[in-house]
């Protein structure tokens, strides 16, 4: 590939790129974006053979291609451009934003999908990436660098708030995804203020964060299991420290590496944050694969979730994996998901049900999904665990009517957030 060697470090002013796309309209529109980041178009062309004929011609180091409905031949195109060039990486981008657009692109070919209009500074973040990834799989073709282990799934789940079901969400999640993959899955408790994810699964662990933090620096791939209690589910889980200054004796780079150490071993890796959204939350949500933001359609934790959501932003975290899950099984009524939306600026991911069974599973420490019945808000976290895992289709519990409707990679939209004070969102350390 030319122009390969140093551009995924960061040289992108050497980029060869070709654009692959019908409409010419559409054409001029990705040409200034691509010289919004200081690059140039190398060539232009359309689809089928002359597309090919003209990569093949040109031998680009990316090819971007535009699809839009009716997608057969510009996926076709991409198709043959893979078999043509497989060593150069392609990027589609398009104005159709549904979950099903992005996966036909993947299996057609693609290493990225970016959404139109194409924004700077994302299509600089694909390229990176995609020449990043593409130079590690030469070289581990080439035998220069051994392949490295596989990364689990990481879902954290957080909140601005305590009281709002983050962790019933957290302990369910980790059994349903255990249920439906049959493959490890270990639940973390981060929470800084009150762990309570081994209550909830009445568990009286052998040993919790606390130990960990201890040896923070002996924690790898081959002393996990020291630190796990596993349940009778299947599931492993690092229990809550049951004193309160635990996480000063470890930085939130510590707390980062301890998740990613995780995500070795583990399929999937479920924490479990505090109501507070400082460093320690900051560190897991860097570290995750997907975040839930939980609220609940109560004024009071709508107007903490729309402040947290300030300071996600603020943090420069990627918009595509942070989300909004709604619980509307703390108060019957409240808010309107359509009010919830407006007042967050995001988009409603899931809602969680009512169901009257949880406050009895959370007392005995049964959770709702290993209960033998299927209540709504095991059937909802289940379609959940499902959507989460690529195990099946999956319905977005309620309403059903929205059940299709997962936005991936899109940025989330919305109305504008309604101000909050700062006292609503307790300060980063």
């Amino acid at each position: 590939m030319g122009g390969m060697s140093g551009a995924a470090g960061g040289v992108l002013e050497r980029l060869r790129l070709l654009v692959v796309d019908q409409d010419l309209d559409s054409r001029v529109a990705t040409r200034k974006a691509v010289q919004r980041i200081g690059l140039d178009v190398a060539g232009e062309t359309g689809f089928g053979t002359a597309g090919v004929s003209r990569a093949l011609e040109l031998r680009p180091d990316i090819i971007l291609v535009a699809v839009e409905e009716p997608v057969v031949r510009p996926l076709e195109t991409v198709a043959a451009l893979s078999n043509a060039l497989p060593n150069t990486p392609i990027i589609i981008y398009s104005s159709i934003s549904d979950a099903e657009a992005v996966r036909r692109a993947m299996i057609a070919g693609s290493r990225d999908y970016l959404v139109k209009p194409l924004q700077a500074g994302p299509l600089r973040e694909a390229l990176l990436r995609t020449l990043e990834n593409e130079e590690r799989r030469q070289m581990r073709l080439a035998g220069q660098v051994s392949a490295s282990h596989g990364r689990g799934t990481v879902v954290v789940i957080t909140g601005a708030k305590g009281g709002i079901g983050k962790s019933v969400l957290a302990v369910n999640l980790a059994l349903s995804l255990r249920q439906k993959s049959n493959r490890p899955v270990v639940v973390l408790d981060a929470d800084d203020q009150f762990g309570d994810i081994a209550t909830m699964l009445d568990l009286a662990p052998a040993s919790t964060f606390e130990d960990l933090a201890r040896k923070a620096e002996g924690f790898n791939r081959d002393t996990v299991q020291s630190y796990v209690t596993p349940h009778a589910s299947g599931i492993d889980v690092i229990a809550g420290s049951p004193t309160e200054d635990v996480f000063e004796r470890m930085d939130p780079a510590g707390l980062k590496r301890v998740v990613d150490t995780l995500a070795q071993v583990y399929e999937f890796v479920v924490v479990d944050t505090s109501g507070t959204f400082n460093r320690y939350v900051r560190a897991c949500i860097e570290a995750s694969t997907l975040t839930l933001v939980v609220t609940t359609n109560e004024v009071s934790s709508v107007r903490d979730a729309a402040a947290a959501f300030r300071r996600i932003e603020g943090w420069e975290i990627e918009p595509e994996k942070v989300r909004v899950v709604l619980n509307r099984g703390i108060r019957a009524g409240g808010i309107r998901p359509a009010d919830v939306r407006e007042a967050i600026g995001r988009d409603i991911f899931w809602e969680l049900p009512f169901d009257k069974r949880v406050p009895e599973s959370v007392q005995v420490g049964r959770p709702v999904t290993t209960a033998g019945r299927k209540t709504p808000l095991a059937t909802s976290i289940a379609d959940l665990a499902a959507r989460i895992g690529g195990t099946s289709e999956a319905n977005h519990g309620e309403p059903a009517r929205k059940t299709r409707r997962i936005r991936l990679p899109l940025p989330f939209v919305g109305g504008r957030v309604r101000p909050a004070s700062p006292a609503e969102v307790p300060e980063s350390e």
